[in-house]
């Protein structure tokens, strides 16, 4: 449980970027740093309709993209994460949210 949120507290530093219809489709290893530490990382899995961290699903009503920046949103339209794609999609990384905090998310599959 306590690793499923350390995941939700790096969530709304996060845009996911995607393909074809702005979903993010994969399993990538997200890598937090604060403060110059690098913590665990940890699999994270991107389908259409779910984010999966942990074990733990997130319901994902909409994706949405603009230029390199992708965002996943709930029901209510609150942004779930927000990533820049680089690299073709093979690496992912958080905008906005802290400069204390960086999230980078690299493709496993």
């Amino acid at each position: 449980m306590r690793q499923f949120k350390l995941v939700l507290a790096a969530l709304p530093f996060c845009v996911l970027a995607g393909c074809g219809n702005d979903a993010l489709e994969g399993t990538y290893e997200q890598t937090t740093t604060v403060m110059g530490i690098q913590g665990p990382k940890q699999k994270i899995e991107f389908s259409s309709d779910y984010i999966i961290a942990n074990g733990s699903k997130i319901k994902v009503d909409e994706w949405e993209r603009t230029d390199d920046v992708v965002v996943a949103r709930n029901k209510d339209g609150q942004a779930l994460i927000n990533v820049r794609v680089l690299d073709g999609g093979k690496r992912l990384e958080a905008v906005g949210g802290s400069d204390f905090a960086k999230n980078v998310f690299v493709r496993v599959d």
